[in-house]
């Protein structure tokens, strides 16, 4: 059962955040997120940039694999203090609608608990994709300052990249919130209706689904190296982690 947190001021210093690391061969062990006050680990660190539009604050940060792991190369979830793991832990994609909660979200064991405790910890509905074999969670965060966002980045088995942003990503004008290079038409976030746009002349340029851009919580999922039917049945199929 989901909890819902009253709106309260949140301290930088007092704020959670929780990054997913990717345990891939070759990678480097993070930093734990700033204000987790977690020792240091050595390795390179790549702070996640906000959208246009976000508010301050601190930022969890995460290591993207600038090759990719190959399929079905297991991922890992670090806490308050992410350390690297050694310890393989199997992947394995499910079908929509296969089981509720974060059961059905595609990834490891450790990753579904990720979106458990997102889902518990937001006051908004919390989505994650139900992807077919080979596609993996390549880097993620959540925090619950200033409202709360989620911010994760799927990859296919042929370098395709999915992502999906939930909460209060991008407060303000919804044309910022959401560039485009022209609307397309109705698309599905899940069980959410949306807006499907291009994000340039041709489908190499990839797609984007938006659920009320510019509010908080607002939703949107992005994808490149996708035709436009295979983008959109993926963000249709998102799956709704709360109860």
């Amino acid at each position: 059962m989901r909890r819902r947190h009253p709106t309260a001021p949140v301290t930088a210093t007092a704020a959670l955040a929780v990054a997913i690391l990717v345990a891939a061969c070759g990678s480097s062990p993070a930093e734990p997120p700033v204000g987790t006050g977690g020792p240091t680990i050595p390795g390179g660190v790549a702070s996640s940039t906000p959208a246009p539009g976000a508010s301050a604050g601190p930022e969890a940060t995460s290591v993207p694999d600038q090759t990719g792991p190959p399929a079905g190369t297991p991922v890992a979830v670090a806490t308050d203090e992410p350390v690297a793991t050694d310890e393989p832990v199997a992947t394995d994609a499910q079908q929509p609608g296969a089981s509720p909660g974060a059961d059905a979200c595609t990834g490891s064991a450790e990753n579904r608990d990720f979106f458990a405790a997102a889902a518990e910890a937001m006051s908004w509905d919390v989505y994650c994709a139900v992807l077919p074999d080979g596609w993996f969670v390549e880097t993620g965060a959540y925090r619950l300052a200033d409202g709360g966002r989620l911010d994760v980045t799927y990859r296919g088995p042929g370098g395709e990249r999915i992502e999906v942003r939930q909460g209060a990503w991008c407060v303000g004008d919804a044309g910022n919130c959401a560039p485009r290079d022209h609307e397309i038409g109705p698309a599905s976030f899940g069980d959410r209706p949306g807006t499907l746009v291009a994000l340039g002349g041709s489908e190499q340029d990839g797609f984007a689904v938006y659920v009320d851009p510019g509010s908080a919580p607002s939703w949107a999922a992005t994808g490149k190296g996708l035709d436009q039917a295979s983008f959109t049945a993926i963000a249709a199929a998102l799956h709704r982690v709360t109860e």
